[in-house]
């Protein structure tokens, strides 16, 4: 209990102090996250120029949306965070689309109202009846049976799953709810280091982070999006399999990371949060300014950056080598990497463009609320 005792102080002590600083560094000039993230001679607007998002998007924000207030689940802001997909997959096609936004719609739902910066908010009876549910959901096996007590939101989420299984590998489904229950199960909480009882240590964070953000099946949902899904036992026979799984956790951790600094003033600022990789950084070495921990921080993403291009140009090698012996494979793994620089451009394009982390003031450039930028889908 004395060292609960502890940790509430010195999060406590050390976020009063972050939201202080940001107050001063409201007064400075903004940062420039393109230019904290991109290593040298890289732009990430550049990288990103010919991106568009799904043709389709307007009818298919339209039926997403309908979808979540049949089951009573659609939120005024929803608008906002479901276009992530038409982003993430922009070729994808119409169906499987609609089944990822419709999954978005339940996960944002579940954020937004049982976050882990929000969990704290919820009445005591709240927090446990919303336990018990996230537990039944969390729970699910590949045959997705429900209790006769299940709520709306649990209908909504077996309905989902089930669409997933049906048009997808039994390997894939598989390996897809995993990942999925698990990030159920350790996201809708709350993650602050006074309800943990521990500081964690920044690897720990970045680890969990990563399912928190929903990124390791955001990355599995490249192979469903148009239905080519990989076989593994052919990719460790090539020599590509371990890098390629490299390639997928970094690519996770970019969305994830990048996201932390994008949703530092809604999560630290506005919601008191310490489940942020900034604050984790400060709490780690308490000595940090906010401005030295934003640079750690950054400084990670762009090292994060710097692997990814370098895994995708050491992929890229090997599938030369192997195309003659198995041109299937690479024809499909060429798609399956230009899904993976769908994904980082749009981890990038949707954050910047999104309404989810524009405010009138703001400490980076890319969130400051000025005059509307019209980007289809966004």
């Amino acid at each position: 209990m004395r060292h609960e005792q502890n940790v509430q102080v010195v999060a406590h002590a050390t976020l009063e102090r972050i939201k202080q600083e940001y107050t001063d560094l409201l007064k400075s000039p903004s940062l420039s996250l393109q230019k904290l993230f991109a290593p040298d001679h890289f732009s990430l607007d550049e990288f990103c120029k010919k991106f568009t998002p799904h043709p389709q998007s307007d009818q298919l924000k339209g039926i997403a949306q309908v979808f979540g207030e049949n089951y009573g689940i659609w939120l005024a802001n929803a608008k906002h965070h479901i276009t992530c997909a038409l982003f993430l997959y922009p070729t994808a096609h119409f169906e499987r689309m609609l089944t990822m936004m419709k999954n978005l719609i339940i996960d944002f739902y579940l954020n937004d109202v049982m976050g882990r910066d929000t969990f704290k908010f919820l009445t005591h009876e709240q927090q446990e009846t919303s336990r018990k549910m996230l537990q039944g959901m969390a729970g699910l096996n590949d045959a997705l049976y429900l209790s006769s007590y299940a709520c709306p939101l649990e209908l909504a989420n077996a309905d989902v799953l089930r669409e997933f299984r049906d048009t997808s590998s039994k390997e894939w489904f598989r390996k897809f709810l995993r990942l999925y229950c698990h990030h159920i199960n350790i996201t809708h909480l709350d993650r602050n280091a006074d309800a943990l009882g521990h500081i964690p240590g920044i690897y720990e964070y970045v680890e969990n982070r990563c399912h928190l953000a929903g990124m390791h099946h955001i990355v599995l949902w490249i192979e469903y999006s148009d239905g080519q899904f990989l076989e593994w036992d052919l990719l460790k026979t090539t020599n590509i399999a371990q890098r390629l799984k490299r390639l997928h956790w970094v690519t996770a951790a970019f969305g994830a990371l990048s996201n932390d600094l994008f949703s530092f003033e809604k999560e630290v600022v506005d919601n008191n949060s310490d489940s942020n990789l900034v604050m984790i950084i400060v709490l780690n070495h308490p000595g940090l300014s906010l401005k030295e921990a934003i640079l750690r921080a950054s400084g990670m993403v762009r090292g994060l950056l710097i692997e990814l291009l370098a895994l995708m140009g050491s992929i890229k090698q090997q599938i030369e080598k192997i195309a003659d012996v198995y041109p299937a494979l690479a024809l499909r793994l060429n798609i399956h990497l230009n899904g993976i620089v769908r994904c980082v451009q749009a981890s990038w394009m949707w954050q910047v463009y999104t309404k989810r982390y524009k405010r009138p003031q703001s400490i980076w450039e890319e969130t400051r609320l000025v005059k509307e930028t019209s980007v289809s889908g966004a």
